[in-house]
């Protein structure tokens, strides 16, 4: 179940507050666009709270912005490791430094 849901991204504060104040928008507008309090949003850009699922949404939609990890390109997305069983060992994901 919880391999499915995507993680937020760590700096989801910093998106935020950009993204609105690129809007022109001050927390408490942006909060009445959400219908949302303003203190939901201070506490956001703080990086005091993480957005529930409804919230994260309603900001990625409202301010153009996308604040989940496994949206974002990562680089481990095309690696095709492991065995022909398609198991992995640890010789597939362990890089050495010698």
């Amino acid at each position: 179940m919880f391999d499915e849901m995507d993680e937020v991204v760590q700096d989801y504060d910093e998106r935020i507050r950009s993204a609105r104040e690129s809007a022109g928008l001050s927390q408490e507008d942006l909060a009445k666009e959400l219908n949302e309090k303003a203190s939901l949003i201070r506490k956001l850009e703080h990086g005091e709270t993480l957005p529930s699922d409804d919230v994260q949404r309603k900001l990625e939609q409202k301010l153009g912005i996308d604040l989940s990890e496994g949206a974002a390109p990562d680089e481990d997305t095309d690696w095709e490791g492991g065995s022909a069983t398609g198991e992995y060992t640890l010789g597939d994901v362990v890089e050495r430094k010698d």
